[in-house]
């Protein structure tokens, strides 16, 4: 009788934030290459850094104000062999409805092989992920905050954070105890097999037109769907019970007497 969840439909607002965090793995252990968009990580890492060129662009297909599509594009020179790659983008992510969302959200790529490669290209939606609904008219800012931990406090010159903020575990677990989360769902990623010093790194994000958000209906909304249900559920009932007496009475299914007291009384006053 009483909905305790339910979704709305929204398309999100995103847009890319320029964080980014790369790592770009030889055949051996400790010849990894680094490269962010943070200083203080570029500074700490400064004897494995990677020398690399983004590109970003963004575009609204169907010119209704919200981008549909972000292309990032990261060029590196001079890694020698590359066996992985893993890849952490930020984004701002918004929603409005039942439920106004804020957020910054996470993007993440990686591939691993054992043939080197030249390049990696995913395609896919920036999707949100919930764990728990959220009460309908609430105003949702508490992750509207960097996901990397080393750019909580921003950048500063000389700023440098301890090497263990920058492990990958480390991130994605505080990020993955967020109740409200984004991922790339990548169905057909492609690694491009080549003996090559460069690598060119290549993310097309899609954004859903039609994301569903689960939320707990206010007390409103809660009784107009109880209404109708116990509206349908009497209706039903009614006929049922009606069909019911006219069987019994009419068929005469059960011994019955009708009592009529016609005799006149005495009042006395």
């Amino acid at each position: 009788m009483w909905v305790k969840t339910t979704t709305f439909v929204a398309q999100p607002t995103v847009r890319f934030k320029y964080d980014v965090l790369m790592v770009f793995e030889g055949a051996t252990p400790g010849t990894e290459k680094v490269w962010s968009t943070f200083a203080s990580v570029n500074k700490l890492m400064a004897g494995s850094l990677a020398s690399v060129d983004v590109q970003v662009s963004e575009q609204d297909l169907n010119m209704d104000g919200k981008i549909d599509v972000i292309d990032v594009k990261a060029t590196a020179k001079g890694l020698g062999n590359v066996h992985g790659v893993k890849v952490l983008m930020g984004f701002d992510y918004a929603i409005d409805g039942m439920v106004d969302l804020a957020l910054n959200g996470l993007a993440v790529a990686q591939h691993a092989s054992p043939l080197p490669g030249s390049g990696y290209f995913v395609d896919g939606y920036l999707r949100l992920n919930q764990r728990d609904a959220i009460a309908s008219g609430t105003t949702r800012l508490v992750y509207n905050n960097s996901v990397f931990p080393f750019a909580a406090h921003g950048e500063s010159a000389g700023d440098a954070r301890e090497a263990a903020s920058l492990r990958l575990p480390v991130i994605l677990n505080a990020y993955n105890f967020r109740n409200e989360t984004t991922f790339l769902d990548a169905q057909t990623p492609v690694w491009e097999t080549a003996a090559s010093s460069d690598f060119t790194f290549n993310a097309r994000i899609r954004i859903p037109t039609s994301q569903r958000v689960l939320y707990k209906p206010g007390f409103l909304e809660l009784c107009k769907f109880a209404w109708v249900q116990i509206l349908a559920i009497y209706v039903i009932f009614l006929w049922l019970f009606t069909k019911f007496e006219y069987v019994v009475f009419h068929h005469r299914l059960v011994n019955t007497r009708v009592v009529h007291d016609m005799t006149p009384k005495s009042h006395r006053f």
